[in-house]
Parts: C-alpha cells; structure tokens; sequence
C-alpha cells in the first residue's frame, strides 16, 4: 500500500489503540540523538538512578537482592554502588519471573517471550510506552539510511508453523506494510517466487536474518536475477552476526548501503551501524557494560561480556542484564557527527565455543574462517565429544574430489589433529525453529 496511507491511516490508528504514541517518542529520540556525548550520558545517568530506585522500592526480586547483598543507594547513584548488583542472567530471569514483575502495576501490559534459539525462551513482560519507545529508536535509527514510518519492507524471517499463527503473522504483515519471505526455504524454486513476489511489491528495504538474505543472494547471483530496479534504500541485517563472506556476497548483489543491527527482543535495537559503518550504542536509552568473567569492566577494545541495563521499563526491569553476547566499546569519535558511542560485537553467542581436550576455547566464529570457502555453500558443525565431531556441508559447484581433505586440515589446524571428523553432505541445512542458521552446536553438555 502507499506508505502515507500504510503511516497515517493504518500503523498510527492501530499504535494509538494500543497505547504505543511512537510519534510521540520520535521527537524525544531524535532530540537526543543531538546532544554531545557529556549530556547524553549525564542524562542517561539520571535515569539510571530512577529505574534503580524503582526497582528496590517496588520489585520484591531487587528488594530482596539489595537488602541480602547489603547494597545502600545514594539518591544519585554511583558507580562502585551500581557495580554491586549482582548480574541478572536468563536463568535467573526464568527461574524468578514473578519476582521480577511489579504485581502492583495497573496500567496495560504486552506479554513478549524470545526465540529461545539459545535454548532457553523467555517471558517477559514490557509497557506500551516502552514498546512505543523502542519503535521510535528503530526508526530513527533507520532514517539515517531515507527510511520512514510506512515504508515497504521485505522482511526475510521465520514463518509460523501452525495456520492460526501464520493468520496473525500474515495481519502484523500487512499493518506494517510488509511482505515476509521465508528464511526457512532457499531453494532456487522457492528464490524464483519471492523473487518476483519482490518486484511485484517493491520494497524500500530488505530486513531479516543474515543468513537468510544471504541465501536468497546466492541463488539470485546464480540465476542471474537482477535486483538493481528495486532501488533499496538499505538492506538491515539482523539477529545474526554479519561475516566478511556475508558482506563480500551482499555488496556484489546490492547496490545500496548493507547495514548492521545488533538488538534483542528484550531490549529492541542495542546499536546501530551508520553511514560511516560504525556501531553506535543507543545510551541515550540503556545503559550498556562490557565486563570481563569477574564482572569487572575491560578496557577500550577488549572483548567483554555485554550487559544491559533497560532504564525504562517499570513493570520488569532488567538490570545488569547479562544477554549472552561478546563484544568491545570504543572512545572514539565518529566522523558522522553523531555522538553516540561506538561498539564492536566481537563474538557471537558466549555458549558457541568449541572445547578442545587440550582445554582450549575456540569460538565457532572460527568455522566462518575455514569452513566457509569457494566450495562451501552452507555449512553446520557438531560438537559430539571432545574427540568427535560432525560436520555438514552444502556443496558449492566448486567442489572437487580433495576439497573435504583441505577442509579437514583447516579444522584440525586450530581443534587438534587427534579427532574424529565426520562430514554429512545435504541439499539443505535444516534451520531452527526461528529460521536461523546456527553454525555449530555443542552436545557436551547433554552427556
């Protein structure tokens, strides 16, 4: 539908219905996006403190957590006593979730829960204030690139299995003016559909999961599909880690800028890549650590764990949220002008590590470097022991007789030459329930 239409006669009415006022957010987003860094973090230090206090004065979780760990509040809080609060961890979310929730609230509430693509799903509960806010930092965020409230989008995500979810996916769809192209099927049947699914449509921008688009793009270079009439605005990766072999793919099919978004459902968009290519953390709306395994912050460019602190939400706060990720902040100034500060995701999930038997830690990053060449289409690896491992592979045309021998010895370079490797050779590497591509698997801690 026309975007004006899609902006002002159907998103607008139906976010007012739901208490979600995103314009109302917009100005007050965009207005902070302005300051310099000094006042963007001094604001954001005063709403820290007010969540902080919320949390201890109406949260049985945080009362209790305080009062055991003896932690006194400043009315303007510091540092060394935020540091105290012990770090909140899904598990502790999970096995704590009514604790966690304001039971005296009275207001309208949104019940959220995660993919669980980590295997642990949560639920959790957020305002729609909140929800409104978080929308309105995802469209300012996208507006660096043109993109407005109402613009087409082709969004390449899961699809509901059973008919009555897909039903209500299918009317999300359309209020916000979107098609979805299934990143559970790749095949070149299936490319050529959404294909002309797409031109038909005409999207300004392509979302979805990384691996998704990346597997639609190999069938597009294949088929010799051309996608330049389009005219995107940006195509906005997401919910995955973007590698070099990804970007290489998608700056050769599209000509448009390839952006970054690294977020989460808990806390909707965490940073943001501008034109200048850089991450930039939206403190002016959480506040976000980097801490190494004793929960003390690293330095400027080292890899820590990153832990987020919501400063909104009332009903459940998270704070000092451990969201399982790896990463680096920088001091460095941005040449875009913008002030936000810069960030660096390092690694992806912390779970996603190879253990050799000689103790040491690979991430499976490392498979992106070896596994992923000219004559690898799709790869997946599983961790059976610390012996044994199983390795699945898509071939790529390029494939010769001695590529699985190069293969094994880019593996054992880094895991040992004393394992077992087994490789599997499929059409079609099966996605999880979400539509992602997970790279490895580690089945250690089921023996």
């Amino acid at each position: 539908m026309n975007k004006n239409i899609a902006k002002y006669l159907v998103y607008y009415p139906i976010q007012f219905l739901r208490k979600q006022k995103v314009w109302k957010y917009l100005s007050v987003v965009n207005d902070s996006e302005k300051r310099n860094l000094h006042q963007i973090l001094n604001e954001r230090n005063k709403k820290l403190s007010a969540i902080v206090h919320y949390a201890y004065n109406n949260i049985r979780y945080y009362k209790e957590l305080f009062d055991e760990n003896k932690i006194m509040l400043s009315e303007e809080i510091t540092e060394n006593e935020f540091r105290k609060i012990p770090i909140l961890t899904k598990h502790k979310i999970i096995k704590n979730e009514q604790s966690l929730t304001d039971q005296k609230y009275k207001g309208k509430i949104f019940h959220r829960k995660t993919g669980g693509s980590t295997g642990l799903t949560l639920h959790f509960s957020k305002e729609p204030e909140v929800l409104a806010l978080n929308d309105a930092i995802m469209f300012r965020c996208y507006n660096w690139f043109g993109i407005e409230i109402g613009d087409k989008q082709a969004r390449f995500w899961g699809v509901p299995v059973t008919k009555e979810l897909r039903k209500q996916e299918n009317r999300k769809d359309l209020i916000l003016n979107r098609i979805r192209i299934s990143a559970f099927d790749i095949s070149e049947e299936a490319t050529i559909k959404q294909y002309n699914r797409i031109k038909k449509f005409k999207p300004a921008y392509f979302y979805g999961y990384t691996t998704a688009i990346y597997g639609f793009c190999l069938n597009v270079q294949k088929l010799g599909l051309d996608l330049d009439e389009l005219n995107l605005k940006a195509v906005i990766c997401t919910a995955e880690k973007m590698y070099p072999h990804h970007r290489k793919l998608f700056n050769e099919v599209f000509k448009c800028p390839v952006v970054d978004e690294y977020g989460s459902t808990e806390n909707g968009i965490i940073s943001f890549q501008c034109k200048e290519g850089n991450l930039h953390m939206m403190a002016d709306h959480m506040y976000i650590e980097f801490l190494d395994d004793n929960d003390q912050p690293v330095k400027p460019g080292e890899s820590g764990r990153i832990v987020i602190t919501d400063l909104y939400s009332k009903v459940m706060p998270f704070i000092r949220y451990d969201i399982g990720d790896k990463g680096s902040f920088s001091n460095e100034k941005c040449h875009c002008g913008n002030e936000l500060p810069l960030m660096n995701i390092m690694e992806g999930r912390t779970e996603d590590f190879i253990k050799t038997k000689q103790g040491k830690m690979v991430h499976a990053a490392y498979l992106c470097y070896t596994l992923k060449d000219d004559t690898v289409q799709e790869f997946k690896m599983y961790q059976k022991s610390m012996d044994d491992y199983t390795i699945q592979l898509v071939k790529s045309p390029a494939f010769k007789e001695n590529s699985e021998e190069a293969l094994k010895a880019k593996v054992e370079y880094e895991l040992g030459k004393d394992i077992n490797i087994k490789f599997e050779y499929l059409d079609k590497i099966p996605r999880e329930k979400s539509g992602k591509l997970r790279y490895f698997v580690s089945e250690l801690k089921k023996q």
